[in-house]
């Protein structure tokens, strides 16, 4: 499935997918978001940018840059705290453009989805405390 998005993204197109699993937590829910991926142009890959890509173990992961360099991406899941992946830029599919919770669409390039992406970027430190606080609450109002 994974070689059939990369097709159709390459193509130019865009595709949704709902989410799976918890690496995004908690800005990407699994099951409950909607993520749209799509063609990515050089400046477009920096800091803070969520991509589906092929790391160098050959996993595809959905995880938001932190490091860019002349050949390779460092990225991070939301819902980690220390655990990094290494893509090279052939091996980005696509970046996210929006995701759809609850009937409601958020860009990727909107003011809020950018506040909260810099304050948890910020927050990479001490991302322990306020994510297990978030999963105490979460797991109890499921």
């Amino acid at each position: 499935m994974m070689e059939e998005i990369r097709t159709l993204i390459s193509e130019g197109h865009t595709v949704s997918l709902t989410v799976k699993g918890n690496s995004m937590n908690p800005f990407l829910v699994s099951m409950r978001d909607q993520m749209t991926l799509g063609p990515w142009k050089k400046e477009d890959i920096r800091k803070g940018c969520v991509a589906l890509v092929k790391d160098i173990k050959g996993n595809y992961l959905i995880h938001r840059i932190i490091h860019t360099d002349a050949t390779t991406v460092t990225l991070i899941g939301d819902g980690n705290i220390g655990l990094q992946e290494t893509a090279r830029y052939e091996d980005i599919i696509g970046i996210m453009y929006n995701i759809t919770r609850k009937g409601k669409v958020w860009t990727s390039e909107s003011r809020i989805w950018k506040l909260y992406s810099c304050i948890w970027m910020f927050l990479l430190p001490v991302r322990r405390w306020p994510l297990g606080a978030w999963r105490r609450i979460f797991l109890k109002s499921r």
